[in-house]
């Protein structure tokens, strides 16, 4: 078997993960596009349809949060989610293992405080761990309740 033939099966291989991981790149991009449009935000919806920048949409939809008994302010947690993985990425060996340890934990703590602000939502714990987990989950989740207007005790945020 030649280089092109294992190269041309590799690609083979590949084509229908790419293609799933650009139907759900553009489903999360487009719900968080509305959520924003929803909920008052139209100047910062554009930013859903940027890589790496959009996580950083859902710590400014969760707002300023306590995490380990420490308050943690929206541009700590959004940079945390947009930066850190590239930090990681480039820096590799044990850092890029604590760099994912920490995102997830900040994903989390994010995504079950914007999924509690969800009015038809039960239980945004067990949302926000698999939305930290299992990134598919996240995607479904937030295109299904892209049209929801974010509450807080009561109040509609804006």
């Amino acid at each position: 078997m030649s280089y092109l033939q294992i190269f041309a099966l590799l690609g083979a291989f590949l084509i229908p993960f790419i293609l799933l991981w650009l139907i759900c790149y553009g489903l999360e991009a487009y719900a968080l596009y509305t959520l924003a449009k929803n909920n008052g935000q139209e100047d910062k919806a554009i930013l859903a349809f940027i890589p790496y920048i959009n996580r950083g949409l859902y710590a400014y939809f969760a707002g300023d949060q306590v995490m380990f008994g420490t308050p943690v302010p929206t541009i700590a947690s959004a940079a945390i989610m947009g930066l850190l993985p590239l930090l990681g990425g480039f820096i590799g060996g044990i850092v890029n293992y604590i760099c994912i340890v920490v995102i997830i934990i900040v994903s989390f703590y994010n995504y079950k405080a914007v999924y509690s602000k969800m009015s038809s939502v039960s239980d945004s714990t067990l949302f926000g761990v698999l939305a930290a987990v299992i990134s598919l989950c996240r995607v479904i989740f937030i295109f299904l309740h892209r049209n929801d207007i974010l509450v807080e005790d009561g109040e509609i945020v804006e």
